[in-house]
């Protein structure tokens, strides 16, 4: 009767963790509250209608970095990158390559990434609040109460060519009342998937990946000029990029850096200029030529983006 009254003024329910060193009820073993089911990752809005949807834009997504990671569960940041990966190639809109985790908050790894592997578009993920927001309970045997935990996703898109930021948002996972995991729980198991936590962080990612895929996924088709032999000029997209024969291309040339008075080198960014227009000449899967008829010198690593 007396532990009964001290769980009901503490909040802390059985199945709780217990400090080390202290004894525990017997009925204290558990890991956090579980849910049934699998988890599937919630889609809020309905197919992008847009021209562009049928292109597969190439990007970098960056592994998700977490400034504090929670004690209790391990790989929780490897766990929300792949859920996240996962649910960006199921769209359909994307060509991914993932990269480690940066805490970078400049334009060089943008750069880095379209340099060696041509993705012009830079997705940086960093995460903070997955530890337990409760506070120990002042009877320290009953372990910490149950309380709301979540967690946030940082999200910032790089556009490559301009070194420019083009989008950035933050998304919150929704409050579970859950407590700490004992023993230490692998976020990229079974076990964590179906605890309720692990629910929450499921739909973190999804909501991370459909804010990405919003915001992405009606963006023109890039690519770059890998080959030139005087007239035939060959790029590097292709059938399964989207591309078609009956596509219009931008050629485009980057300029010089453009620097902001009194600004610092974060600011910087750099302008395409207009090259004209150029027809699809022979479409591959992977590579197509292109027909340019302007005046304009059209060199390897121009780029090229898709005009209708």
């Amino acid at each position: 009767m007396a532990l009964a009254c001290l769980l009901a003024l503490t909040g802390c329910a059985p199945g709780m963790t217990v400090p080390p060193g202290e004894s525990a009820p017997a009925n204290a073993q558990t890991p956090a509250p579980k849910i049934a089911g699998t988890n599937t990752s919630v889609k809020t809005d309905g197919p992008l209608q847009c021209a562009g949807a049928r292109f597969k834009k190439s990007v970098m997504l960056t592994h998700v970095w977490l400034s504090t990671p929670p004690q209790d569960i391990v790989n929780l940041g490897a766990a929300l990158s792949k859920a996240i990966a996962v649910d960006l190639q199921n769209t359909g809109h994307f060509h991914l390559e993932t990269t480690q985790a940066t805490q970078s908050t400049g334009p060089e790894p943008a750069v880095d990434a379209f340099k060696s592997r041509g993705t012009p578009y830079f997705i940086r993920i960093s995460g903070h609040n997955f530890g337990l927001s409760g506070q120990a309970s002042m009877w320290s045997f009953l372990g910490p109460s149950l309380n709301p935990r979540g967690g946030t996703l940082d999200i910032r898109i790089v556009d490559a060519l301009t070194t420019q930021t083009m989008a950035q948002t933050t998304v919150s996972a929704p409050s579970v009342n859950a407590g700490e995991y004992d023993p230490v729980i692998d976020a990229l198991g079974s076990d964590f998937a179906a605890s309720a936590y692990g629910g929450a962080m499921s739909q973190l990612a999804g909501e991370a990946a459909n804010w990405i895929d919003r915001t992405l996924g009606c963006k023109p088709l890039i690519g770059q000029v890998v080959h030139v032999d005087g007239s035939t000029i060959t790029i590097n997209r292709g059938i399964n990029d989207g591309l078609r024969s009956s596509d219009r291309l931008l050629i485009l040339q980057r300029t010089d850096r453009v620097y902001q008075p009194g600004q610092d080198a974060y600011t910087e960014h750099y302008l395409l200029q207009s090259l004209g227009t150029a027809e699809v000449a022979r479409l591959g899967e992977y590579t197509t030529r292109i027909r340019y008829g302007g005046r304009q010198i059209v060199q390897v690593g121009d780029i090229v983006q898709s005009g209708n």
